[in-house]
């Protein structure tokens, strides 16, 4: 057990996990000369225990992201450089017998092929620096093993400070590639090994929309297995909560209207499925090879039992949908927005440095059979919980209809991307649509038809939201708007098309907060 750790060793190592540099520089100053007594322990050479040491710290920034349990950092690095100080000792053929531990009890517990296994994964970090260019290499070495600062580095290489952060930003994402590109080549040795299914590839989807939205994605997904298919997309667009969709950046940027919690919303939508839902990645964060092998295998694991995968930022930054994987070339069959998408190599999982950020999630379907009719009382309950902005946050992102102020605010103070903003509009304009035929649709409900008072409040909640479609499909910019060197003098118009917008759905979601309330009070 590690000791108790202080606050400001905690904040010290959250701040590590995150990725601060200088918060990395003083755990190493706190911890190397016992790293260097950890590896000596096991190596028996002062010389080389240094080496492992080294070794050692850098693997630890490479994985901050791994450490789950900030209180327990000592124990969590002393296993990186126990298995350093290993990996060391089998290189000259002459590792000593282990202490007991629980951990060599479960390695004991493996079979000898998984052993063989975690032995080649536990791979040497100085083998993985040998991918950098050689000055690039001691930049890393300078910076994050005797703790010079980027100036101090700019003045020795004559570099810039700024090209020394870039340097020190791309090294690390190099070094994250190589590591991934070694984890996937032991994957498939595994997979091999293990006899399990090497390709698989179901029926190519249909496509259905020049948008990629979660919910456009989800529709192909739960026709291809999850139900029996005889679902609109605007059925599924309403259920998933999709078409009641809002949110927007300060800019009102290009990504404003995808990016939300998506691991949280989809386990919302499995619930009103009635069913589960498997999921790895969220928003600004930078997946670990682990990660991206975990997510590898995830998927090719529900491709395995049919069930596609839905996937974010595998061609740009959108949703995609998943439906073949093939480990002899290493790609995905990939369906994005306008249509089917070239093979998608399985290097470009969470590659993408603009948005290295990676999702991959999934509905269980064991057979169709298991799912009933979707609850319109649970789809009703994300929306609400939506609109009033009871979803966990994403930084920098503004969600329900405090998106709507958000928008007017970036015009209000010419800081709007027009571009973003288009898009914003032409989506918004088509997922009410949806909302519309989804609220019509469910007219004939039994729990809508059946009480009159929750009826006339259906018939109001569906006529705002078609006023909201009619104010966005207006509101829609002329082509030239956002064009380069031209802008239309479109902000007054804009602003006040939003507000309409935003009363019309206040309204609509007030009625269906009445018709949630009178279901939930009857139990």
């Amino acid at each position: 057990m590690d000791k108790r750790m202080n606050a400001a060793d905690r904040e010290t190592v959250e701040r590590f996990r995150g990725g601060d540099r200088e918060a990395f520089g003083e755990l190493v100053r706190k911890h190397r000369a016992q790293a260097v007594d950890w590896a000596y322990a096991i190596v028996r050479d002062p010389f080389r225990a240094e080496d492992v040491a080294q070794d050692a710290l850098i693997a630890s920034f490479l994985r901050s992201e791994s450490l789950v349990r900030p209180d327990r950092f000592a124990s969590w690095l002393r296993r990186i450089v126990r298995n350093k100080a290993y990996d060391a000792l089998r290189a000259e053929k002459r590792r000593p017998m282990a202490p007991y531990s629980e951990e060599t009890e479960a390695e004991d517990a493996c079979t000898p092929e998984r052993v063989a296994l975690d032995r080649e994964r536990r791979d040497s970090v100085s083998a993985t620096l040998q991918a950098l260019p050689d000055r690039n290499r001691r930049i890393v070495d300078a910076h994050y093993l005797q703790e010079r600062t980027p100036e101090e580095i700019a003045q020795s290489f004559g570099l810039a400070v700024s090209n020394v952060y870039n340097i020190l930003s791309r090294s690390k994402m190099k070094l994250q590639e190589e590591r991934f590109k070694r984890e996937t080549a032991l994957d498939k040795k595994r997979r091999l090994a293990l006899g399990l299914t090497s390709r698989r590839m179901l029926p190519v989807p249909e496509f259905r929309s020049a948008y990629a939205s979660l919910g456009h994605v989800l529709h192909d997904a739960l026709a291809a297995g999850c139900t029996d298919g005889s679902a609109s997309l605007s059925d599924t667009m309403g259920y998933t909560g999709q078409a009641f969709r809002i949110q927007t950046t300060a800019d009102c940027g290009l990504s404003g209207s995808l990016i939300y919690d998506w691991g949280y919303v989809l386990e919302r939508i499995a619930e009103t499925y009635g069913t589960r839902a498997r999921w790895i990645g969220r928003p600004g964060q930078v997946p670990t090879p682990e990660t991206l092998v975990r997510a590898l295998d995830s998927i090719r694991e529900a491709i395995g039992r049919g069930i596609p995968v839905v996937a974010w930022n595998l061609s740009r930054a959108e949703f995609s949908m998943l439906y073949g994987f093939d480990d002899e070339s290493e790609r995905f069959a990939c369906r994005a927005a306008g249509g089917t998408a070239p093979e998608v190599p399985y290097a470009r999982l969470g590659r993408d440095l603009d948005h290295p950020e990676l999702f991959v999630g999934w509905l269980e379907n064991a057979e169709a059979s298991s799912f009933g009719p979707p609850s319109l009382v649970r789809a009703l309950d994300a929306i609400l919980r939506h609109a009033h902005g009871q979803e966990p946050r994403v930084p920098g992102y503004v969600a329900g209809l405090a998106a709507y102020d958000a928008w007017i605010e970036a015009f209000a103070e010419d800081r709007e991307q027009p571009v973003g903003h288009a898009y914003q509009v032409a989506l918004l304009a088509e997922a009410r649509q949806h909302a519309v035929a989804f609220l019509s649709g469910r007219a004939e409900h039994p729990a809508v038809a059946g009480d009159p008072a929750v009826a006339r409040l259906w018939r109001e909640a569906a006529d705002y939201y078609r006023e909201v479609h009619l104010v966005l499909t207006r509101l829609y910019p002329s082509f030239p708007y956002g064009m380069p060197g031209v802008r239309l003098d479109i902000r007054e118009p804009s602003m006040r098309g939003i507000r309409e917008a935003r009363e019309a759905e206040k309204a609509g979601i007030d009625r269906l907060e009445r018709i949630y309330s009178r279901w939930v009070g009857r139990g």
